[in-house]
């Protein structure tokens, strides 16, 4: 059964899960590896445009309220973020982020 999550990433963003193939995945995997490679255009200065399309989907997801997609979301795509970021990075991180997204990633940030 495909998921909402599972199948919008492979749709929208299926570079972000290429490391994924060939194997079944879960919706925290999706996610983590989808942080994974928004953290690695955030890292690299020409394709910020494409981390915040990034943004711009898991914000689509994050945004139906469904409770199993925000905890996925919260739990993989955003700690991921904080845990692997350095502190100055994080202010333009937010600058990128649509609000609702913004918003949770402050949530996460503050509950860690």
């Amino acid at each position: 059964m495909e998921t909402k999550i599972k199948k919008t990433i492979s749709e929208w963003l299926p570079e972000a899960t290429k490391g994924l193939k060939g194997e079944p995945t879960s919706d925290y995997q999706i996610m983590r590896s989808t942080s994974d490679y928004c953290l690695a255009l955030l890292h690299s200065a020409d394709d910020n445009e494409k981390a915040m399309e990034v943004f711009k989907i898991v914000n689509i997801l994050y945004q139906e309220e469904h409770a199993y997609t925000r905890h996925c979301i919260e739990n993989e795509f955003i700690c991921t973020l904080i845990e692997n970021s350095p502190a100055l990075p994080l202010k333009q991180y937010l600058s990128n982020m649509p609000h609702p997204l913004r918003e949770a990633f402050i949530k996460t940030l503050i509950e860690l």
